[in-house]
C-alpha cells in the first residue's frame, strides 16, 4: 500500500490556496520557510485532510494543481 501525501501551498499575498500531490515539481526541495504575512507548505499525510484543509483557509481561491492534479 502507497500512502500518497498533499501538501497546500498557501499565497497570502495573492489570497489564494493550491493542494498538491507529494511529487509534484511545485513543492520546493529545500527547507520551507513560512510565517502569517507570506503564507508557506504544509504536508498532510493524505487527501481527505488536505481538502478539509484547504476549505478551511480563509483564501478566496481555493485551487487544485494544474500540474499534479490532485
Amino acid at each position: 500500500m502507497v500512502i500518497m501525501g498533499y501538501w497546500i501551498h498557501l499565497k497570502r499575498s495573492l489570497d489564494q490556496a493550491m493542494i498538491h500531490r507529494d511529487r509534484c515539481p511545485e513543492i520546493p526541495s529545500g527547507p520551507f520557510r513560512s510565517d502569517f504575512w507570506e503564507g508557506g507548505w504544509t504536508e498532510f499525510p493524505d487527501k481527505d485532510t488536505a481538502l478539509e484543509a484547504l476549505e478551511n483557509t480563509d483564501a478566496s481561491e481555493q485551487l487544485k494543481c494544474p500540474l499534479c492534479k490532485p
